[in-house]
């Protein structure tokens, strides 16, 4: 499902935030301050990608690579996994592609998106790399090449699979630092292709950089670490003129209005050498400018990605997903069961009216036989099934809605409560059978509570417990809730 419109989008990367509009960008000191749904694009203050293959089943392949990071001193103890693609090989060995984000750091995002009033989906910005390679590695070997500041993110997989990622970096902003990067890029996917024993058969790359648009400056990058210092695109020289180092994405009178920085930074020409060297096809990703403050610009190919990130590529929880989707569809179900609904009456009232007719026969022949003594054959059983089916449309009109369920459920959470199974049935007589599995990241005094208020908020809402189970440990309680509504 692709972004909708009236989304607003936010890029937290570099040390930078920018709420994204249609043809600027805005620096971002507070998220509390955008209003309306929101996708948010995040670093997690650097997080690399990762790809690392483990000794264990795919359910417990999370756990098995968090204590293996712990044991080589990569990650904290409470840090996350947030899983963008893995796959199981044989019973014992799992692939995976993912990012580690600090445990604090995670809670302050869970805590800012609980606090929203509207729809807030946080995404991991190694999520657009996999994105990229799930649209284009249909047939080929790809590798996907995410420039910002001085990082070149690499990601290389196949119909779909992941085979391999890096990233390689500048320590320096000057020409010859930039340069050397350019070709440190080709060694690297030379040594990630003699690993697989393999070769590329296509480079795809999209970027996100920001610069100054002011005379004779030279080009930057920001972060919030070192400011706003000048460097050039790889493969770039500064003596280069606008029209020599432009992409050809502006065409006709639009690339004359550019500066000299703004065509340095959208030109990929290090990439098309990059290919060239391999002697396969490059494809960059069209490359949009929006204009910042301060006389600045941000060049990014970002939203051409975004076309191809899915919901479910989403690190917010399961929860937060299904209400985003349920919101997304709600006008189309709202149609449908309009048209459902008039489908439904029409066909009740013609079902109304044959009963009627039938009534009316049956009353004649029972005069009859009265009258005559006849006897008379009992009604079609077919026609006495449609009867109960008019009978069972005027009680479906009564169920809940999967919305109103919910809604409730989310008006309902107390606490740290994170699900892993909502399950909405409807039985035959169109009675609400409401199943939820989860657990909550407390200790057990403070979980039990809110273990009691998320029931007793429920039944409030007059909700029945069927049956209710838990088991606790130090870290967290787990819960089964089965109920039902009328």
């Amino acid at each position: 499902m692709k972004k909708s419109l009236l989304d607003e989008w936010i890029v937290e990367l570099d040390g930078a935030t920018h709420l994204m509009r249609r043809r600027s960008a805005e620096p971002l000191e507070e998220m509390s301050t955008v209003k309306g749904n929101k996708w948010i694009l995040s670093d997690f203050g650097g997080a690399v990608p990762r790809f690392m293959t483990v000794e264990a089943p795919v359910k417990y392949a999370e756990i098995v690579t968090q204590r293996r990071l712990l044991e080589s001193g990569d990650s904290e103890e409470h840090a996350r996994i947030c899983t963008h693609w893995k796959r199981g090989r044989g019973k014992t060995s799992t692939e995976l592609f993912f990012t580690v984000v600090e445990g604090e750091l995670y809670s302050a995002y869970e805590d800012r998106a609980h606090d929203d009033p509207d729809h807030h989906l946080l995404f991991s910005v190694n999520a657009l790399l996999y994105a990229c390679l799930r649209a284009f590695s249909k047939k080929q070997t790809v590798v996907v090449l995410f420039e910002h500041d001085r990082h070149v993110d690499l990601l290389v997989g196949r119909s779909g699979q992941v085979l391999a990622s890096s990233r390689v970096s500048s320590y320096g902003n000057t020409q010859e630092a930039k340069e050397n990067q350019a070709e440190t890029v080709g060694q690297e996917i030379r040594a990630l292709f003699a690993d697989l024993q393999g070769k590329p058969e296509l480079i795809v790359h999209f970027n996100w950089l920001i610069g100054v648009a002011e005379e004779d400056a030279s080009l930057t990058s920001h972060s919030s670490l070192s400011g706003k210092t000048g460097f050039s695109a790889f493969g770039q020289t500064r003596e280069a003129s606008a029209s020599a180092t432009a992409t050809g994405w502006m065409g006709g009178g639009e690339s004359s209005s550019l500066s000299k920085e703004q065509s340095r930074l959208m030109s990929v020409e290090w990439g098309h050498k990059l290919a060239k060297s391999f002697n396969i096809p490059f494809k960059p990703l069209k490359p949009r400018l929006f204009e910042t403050k301060d006389n600045g610009f941000v060049v990014t190919s970002i939203p051409e990605v975004l076309n191809h990130l899915a919901v479910s590529d989403s690190s917010s929880p399961t929860l937060d997903r299904v209400r985003y989707q349920a919101q997304r569809l709600l006008p189309w179900v709202t149609f449908g069961a309009l048209l459902m609904v008039a489908g439904l009456y029409l066909g009740a009232l013609a079902l109304q009216r044959q009963a009627n007719l039938l009534t009316e026969e049956a009353n004649q022949l029972t005069d009859i036989k009265t009258m005559a003594s006849l006897k008379v054959d009992p009604l079609d059983p077919g026609y006495q099934k449609m009867v109960a089916f008019a009978d069972n449309l005027n009680r479906l009109k009564a169920a809940p809605s999967l919305q109103g369920v919910l809604n409730d459920v989310s008006g309902s959470l107390k606490g740290r409560i994170e699900f892993d199974q909502v399950l909405v049935e409807y039985d035959d007589r169109s009675k609400v059978q409401l199943t939820l599995k989860g657990r909550i990241k407390e200790g057990f005094p403070q979980a039990s509570l809110d273990h009691e208020a998320f029931i007793a908020g429920l039944t409030s809402r007059s909700y029945r417990v069927i049956k209710s189970d838990f088991a606790t440990d130090v870290a967290e309680l787990q819960f089964t809730l089965k109920l039902e509504r009328e």
